[in-house]
């Protein structure tokens, strides 16, 4: 009590909980003891708890004399404590601690749950609001990259088109073909120089074959050893429309499924050049794979061919053609 406030009932309150957990130590560490001997110094604590908590009370009124009126109300204060006194103070967590684990200060009471709730509640409000308004952001966002919004006929318009291959001289042993990345248009319609509803335009060279293939989507299958082409004819009347130009032309092609397969792809236009030799990588998926040259000004005189080589490695691989289509670039 000569540490603090004697008078101030919750430091003596305190102190009796630091007294009672002591004793509930002390107990403890003592099995010994049979249960009447516990029982008595915990009454023997309770009582002295009490007697000294009645010192700090205000003296009692003496009793009224028994009137017909409303029983008088007992003052507060601890009663004067009997043999039975049952004065057990509520020991807290931190009162079992040791005097060296006791916290150094006491932090209060914690404020009520309602009102900790009302200060949480802004921070909540706060970050759902900045979560939606991000969402928002970045839909709208998405909606304008995509071109959703764009009428049919423009959404196309402007995109890069898929990566040409280099012209090389075609080596077997200078490895995998590099495709190069240029981005192109089209500056007019696509002509179809093979479509596999005609296959009447084509022309197998060197133990190369040719088969159409009837299936979901018709499309030529071509094998052949390695260096062995498919010849696919472009008519004289499409190369007059294409003279003095700069060309695209587009072969959509897919290699056998589960595998991939490296083709070579030339031209000989006669009087307007040709295309020199390119190489893919093709994969099984049907993709569109482009090449673009110049031709030359004046008259062919003639037809000219695109010949692709299906295998150059020569493993045995099959090269699966959908489509051959030409058209001017910008």
């Amino acid at each position: 009590m000569e540490k603090g406030d004697a008078q101030d009932r919750a430091f003596r309150e305190k102190v009796y909980r630091q007294a009672f957990a002591a004793l509930e130590r002390s107990l403890q560490s003592r099995p010994e003891l049979s249960i009447e001997d516990v029982r008595q110094r915990r009454d023997s604590v309770k009582a002295v708890i009490v007697e000294i908590e009645n010192e700090f009370q205000p003296a009692v009124a003496p009793a009224p004399t028994p009137t017909s009126g409303p029983a008088p109300t007992p003052s507060p204060g601890f009663a004067e404590p009997g043999p039975e006194a049952d004065f057990v103070p509520r020991v807290e967590r931190r009162d079992r601690l040791s005097a060296a684990e006791e916290p150094a200060e006491d932090i209060g009471p914690l404020p009520p749950e309602d009102e900790t709730e009302g200060r949480r509640r802004p921070f909540a409000m706060l970050f759902v609001f900045a979560t939606l308004i991000a969402a928002v952001g970045i839909g709208a966002w998405w909606t304008l990259q995509s071109g959703i919004l764009q009428p049919a006929e423009e959404r196309g318009a402007g995109l890069p088109a898929p990566p040409l291959a280099e012209e090389e001289d075609f080596d077997p042993g200078n490895g995998a073909p590099r495709p190069a990345a240029s981005a192109i248009q089209v500056g007019g319609d696509w002509i179809t120089i093979f479509s596999p509803d005609d296959p009447t335009t084509i022309q197998t060279q060197g133990g190369a074959s040719a088969e159409v293939m009837d299936e979901e989507e018709d499309f030529l299958r071509i094998t052949g050893a390695s260096g062995a082409a498919v010849s696919f004819d472009v008519g004289q009347g499409v190369l007059e429309r294409l003279a003095g130009q700069r060309v695209i032309f587009n072969i959509t092609a897919s290699a056998q499924e589960g595998q991939e397969t490296q083709i070579s792809v030339s031209c000989d236009f006669g009087a307007l050049g040709g295309c020199g030799r390119s190489r893919y990588l093709v994969s099984p998926s049907p993709t569109e794979y482009l090449l673009e040259t110049e031709l030359s000004a004046g008259e062919p005189g003639a037809g000219g061919t695109i010949s692709i080589v299906p295998d150059v490695e020569g493993e045995g691989r099959t090269l699966d053609i959908f489509s051959v289509r030409v058209a001017t670039a910008n």
